[in-house]
């Protein structure tokens, strides 16, 4: 690999006499990891050992098609590097009691550490999962989706945009946009991308973003600052910089010398030469004092734009719905009706009248006059109540169903039929006397040619 001469200068000098095996590994292939979900109980299948600061976390062999893996689009797993999956081993070790918590992902997409946050977060939390930019965002959302918790909520916000929520989250994650030094081996185009103009850049950006950040930290709050870089101006320097102007206090964590992840200044570093996993490097911090939210008096409790679901409708959706009495729901002015868990309401309220753009809870579905059209969230999200007929697919049929394609399916009741694999939901088919109409999103279908039958 051709690395940037600066940037092999810095490594030399932060490394000494590790920088042969430091450049050994990013010669090396990349480990192949993913973290299954736990919502979805999934059997899965050659794996090559765990992740150790994750129990949910495992490693790949080698990398297969995920894409030719229907338990990949049901969300049974998330693919994510390794390295990045010490965030929930933070959250772990520092969220006290284990009390709920309303957190924040202020730079969340693609989702993976949003996603995280959902599995280790405790029972009652709020997630909001944020991505200032467009494009992103729908990736997010699309993750968040497949991942399928109703505790999650999400925006498209700048940080600044956040001013009428001071002292409302318990815990933010800051995963900053950064030079990306940590993906090199991943991605080499990612080298060819570096300079040090970019590095000041980034830590410049950085600064601003946690400095937004804090002031929506209540009173104990925690906020964890993490990159996928190396360097000390976006990574030790900037930690530092949160303590010394914002008085933070940092929070130590507890490590397993086995796991070899290096202690640096505030926070933590991971080196491919000494873990099976990329760059990474993340410090926490509580906060000790400060504002509490004071937000006005809410007149009713619904998110903006929604009402609460009259009750026939209430009623008439509850068959689709496993314990029902665990959840609210609300429908917007266009018909589409949201779940949120028992006791969201106030927080997502106040979400939605703080933010512009935030989506919240689960899509269910829609009324068309009488009749319940579900949405292709409830399908992923293991809310599906038991009565609801279930189709069963083999993995050719249920990648031809991926595809958006029609498929053959004897002995299925007409009506609406939840399409899975395995037992995982893949999303909804209708079934009529002469045909099934495939109701896959279009937008998510499989674009790529199918291996041929004896190859599936």
């Amino acid at each position: 690999m051709e690395l940037p001469k600066a940037f092999t200068e810095r490594m030399q000098a932060q490394l000494g006499s590790e920088w042969p095996d430091f450049l050994d590994a990013l010669n090396t292939p990349p480990p192949v990891s993913i973290r299954r979900n736990p919502l979805k109980p999934y059997q899965l299948k050659e794996i090559s050992g765990g992740v150790k600061w994750n129990s949910d976390g495992f490693y790949l062999p080698e990398r297969p098609v995920f894409t030719l893996d229907p338990a990949f689009h049901a969300g049974a797993y998330y693919v994510q590097e390794a390295s990045s999956m010490f965030v929930g081993e933070a959250i772990r070790q520092l969220l006290p009691g284990r009390s709920p918590a309303n957190a924040l992902d202020l730079c969340a997409a693609p989702g993976g550490k949003s996603t995280l946050l959902l599995s280790g977060l405790p029972p009652g939390s709020l997630l909001l999962a944020n991505e200032v930019i467009r494009s992103r965002y729908q990736s997010l959302r699309h993750n968040l989706v497949k991942w399928g918790y109703p505790n999650a909520c999400s925006s498209m916000h700048d940080s600044r945009d956040f001013g009428a929520l001071t002292g409302f989250f318990d815990l933010i994650l800051v995963d900053a946009p950064c030079s990306g030094e940590g993906l090199f081996r991943k991605d080499p185009g990612a080298a060819e991308e570096w300079s040090e103009e970019h590095i000041q850049l980034c830590a410049g950006r950085q600064k601003r973003i946690l400095a937004d950040a804090v002031g929506l930290l209540a009173p104990e709050g925690l906020l964890l600052y993490c990159t996928c870089t190396y360097n000390q101006q976006e990574n030790e320097e900037n930690a530092q910089w949160l303590k010394d102007t914002f008085g933070l206090n940092p929070e130590p964590l507890e490590m397993d010398a086995e796991w070899g992840i290096s202690q640096s200044g505030l926070g933590y570093q991971f080196f491919p030469h000494r873990v099976r996993g990329e760059g990474f490097y993340l410090a926490a911090f509580r906060k000790s004092e400060g504002q509490s939210y004071n937000g006005p008096k809410l007149r009713e409790m619904a998110p903006k734009g929604y009402q609460a679901l009259p009750r026939k409708q209430k009623e008439s959706i509850s068959k689709w719905i496993k314990d029902p009495e665990s959840l609210v729901f609300f429908q917007h002015a266009t018909g589409q009706v949201i779940a949120l868990p028992e006791g969201l309401q106030e927080p997502v309220t106040r979400l939605s009248q703080s933010l512009s753009r935030f989506q919240a809870g689960i899509e269910l579905g829609q009324f068309k006059n009488n009749d319940f059209v579900p949405a292709h969230a409830l399908a992923l999200s293991g809310l599906v109540a038991e009565a609801v007929p279930r189709a069963g697919l083999e993995r050719e049929s249920a990648l031809r169903y991926l595809k958006k394609e029609n498929i053959d399916l004897e002995g299925i009741p007409e009506g609406w039929v939840l399409a899975t694999y395995e037992g995982l939901g893949l999303g909804w088919m209708k079934v009529l006397k002469n045909r099934i109409n495939n109701y896959f999103p279009k937008d998510w279908r499989i674009r790529m040619a199918l291996p041929d039958k004896e190859d599936t």
